[in-house]
C-alpha cells in the first residue's frame, strides 16, 4: 500500500473517531450527565484538524 494512501486512510479514520466522540460528548453535556463542555469541544478540534489533513492529503494525491 502506498504511504500517501495509508496516511489518507488514517486521517479519515481518526476524523470519524473524533466526530463520534464529539457527538457522544455533546449528548452527555446536553443531558446534564457531565458539566464540562470540553468533553465535546476538544474532540471537535481534533475532528476539524484531521478532516483538514485528510482533505489536503487527498488534494495532494490528485
Amino acid at each position: 500500500m502506498n504511504k500517501e494512501k495509508l496516511k489518507e486512510k488514517i486521517f479519515l479514520i481518526l476524523s470519524l473517531v473524533f466526530a463520534i466522540l464529539t457527538l457522544v460528548g455533546g449528548y452527555l453535556v446536553i443531558t446534564h450527565k457531565l458539566d464540562n463542555a470540553g468533553y465535546s469541544i476538544i474532540p471537535m478540534l481534533f475532528t476539524l484538524t484531521f478532516s483538514i489533513l485528510y482533505r489536503n492529503s487527498k488534494k495532494d494525491k490528485e
